[in-house]
């Protein structure tokens, strides 16, 4: 995580928990959930591209340990590439429509993995035909067909999902415990020789205070994704874009720690040549939040119910991809790539300008300690199956076992990530391309 941290603690993956034990996901924590139900859930998958290929090979990790996952039946807009799709991954069922997969009566719920302008429609498709639905992110291309699925959704007592996967990483599940101005009890560690750090059983940092300052950042090498500009993460007719495919990660970084939407965005970006078919290739933006809450440091200046997030994302070129939250009492570090991360890091804040970094690894008057949560071992059967395309995507995981878990509690939507915010995302997303664009 960082050459000055002095200790590394680690935690593994519990196969027959499906999660971290000393990170009990926020559903489980809240009380919807347990880690115990032995409930079934048949997947559908709407669309053959690389997302969805990640996905179902997670869901095969999922069922080879003994979690009830079975992916049963796959749908295309052609049953040629349904039926490669479904020999690759060992699917019974392939459709030649997403119609005809979405009137399977052996299907439970639809993951809608198509392009992004196509969405809302087949998840409404998916709800009219009595199925639950996880829509890859953006969940739509506009805020009114975001919050018109969510309704939908319950009005058909159907769960409906987005799959910002990033807020189930452990990673993220340990930082959401750790921001905020309310203390957490001390517990036991021990050392762990054969990882030569230490092992924790359960949260031992107390929390760092109300956020004050994010910052986030995800770039990428457009030359590393696709022919431009037609590869679909750019292609403006297909919804690529920066501003869809990797802005969402940056605002739902930004606004983990708050309870409110920004009071105030401000967004600049780059365009493509007007001869280029494609969306933007840069989004900058910096928003402001009123936090609403009591300030419980004593302090008085700055003002305490302000703070602010700075985030950038593009094509041009692959940033180090970190998130960090700032607080009075300390700063929390999500490692890179933090849409998708194994590991956080927090520094205590001490006493006097300058005593919230670790620029010396030689002391331990103020040490860096790094959480390392690995990703578990790949398996033989996904990896003669193609391996994964996309960094990290065994960590869909995380996000696949909390839908099930979640539907079989008779939940409807994510604690992670609430229709609320999902809506809220889009939101922002709208504003953001307006201001650039005008």
């Amino acid at each position: 995580m960082n050459a000055t941290s002095n200790n590394i603690i680690i935690d593994e993956y519990d196969k027959s928990l499906g999660y971290h034990p000393s990170v009990p996901p926020l559903d489980i924590s809240l009380g919807l959930t347990s880690s115990y139900t032995t409930s079934v859930l048949r997947w559908g998958i709407l669309g053959c591209s690389k997302v969805a290929h990640d996905f179902t090979q997670a869901l095969k990790f999922l069922s080879s340990n003994g979690l009830p996952h079975q992916v049963v039946a796959v749908g295309s807009r052609s049953l040629g590439r349904a039926s490669t799709f479904a020999e690759l991954h060992n699917i019974k069922q392939k459709h030649g429509s997403y119609e005809e997969l979405c009137n399977n009566p052996n299907v439970d719920i639809i993951y809608v993995a198509s392009l992004h302008p196509y969405h809302k429609d087949h998840a409404e498709l998916a709800l009219n035909c009595n199925k639950h639905v996880l829509i890859e992110k953006p969940i739509t291309m506009r805020s009114e067909d975001a919050q018109y699925i969510y309704d939908l959704g319950k009005k058909l007592h159907k769960f409906v999902g987005e799959g910002m996967w990033t807020r189930f990483f452990p990673a993220v599940e340990w930082a959401r415990k750790h921001l905020g101005e309310e203390e957490v009890v001390v517990e036991e560690v021990e050392e762990d020789a054969e990882n030569e750090g230490i092992r924790v059983t359960s949260n031992n940092i107390q929390r760092i205070g109300q956020v004050r300052v994010v910052q986030a950042d995800f770039s990428i090498d457009g030359n590393d994704v696709g022919p431009y500009p037609s590869d679909s993460l750019f292609a403006k007719d297909l919804g690529g874009g920066a501003s869809w495919c990797v802005l969402p990660y940056i605002v739902a970084a930004s606004t983990l720690p708050f309870d409110t939407n920004p009071e105030r965005i401000a967004a600049n970006g780059i365009l493509p040549n007007d001869t280029d078919e494609a969306g933007d290739l840069a989004m900058g933006m910096t928003m402001t939040f009123n936090n609403n809450t009591k300030n419980q440091d004593g302090s008085k200046c700055p003002p305490k119910d302000k703070s602010i997030a700075s985030g950038v994302c593009s094509y041009l070129a692959e940033s180090s991809e970190h998130t960090r939250y700032a607080a009075k009492r300390g700063r929390i570090t999500i490692g890179s790539p933090a849409h998708c991360p194994t590991s956080c890091a927090i520094v205590r804040k001490l006493a006097g300008r300058g005593n919230g970094a670790t620029s010396d690894a030689t002391t331990d008057t103020n040490p860096e300690t790094c959480y390392i949560f690995p990703l578990p071992s790949s398996t033989w059967e996904i990896e003669s199956s193609g391996g994964f395309k996309m960094p990290n995507s065994l960590g869909f995981i995380y996000e696949a076992e909390a839908t099930r878990r979640l539907i079989s509690a008779g939940e409807l939507t994510f604690p992670q990530w609430t229709p609320d915010e999902s809506v809220g995302c889009i939101r922002i997303i709208e504003e953001m391309i307006r201001q650039v664009k005008t």
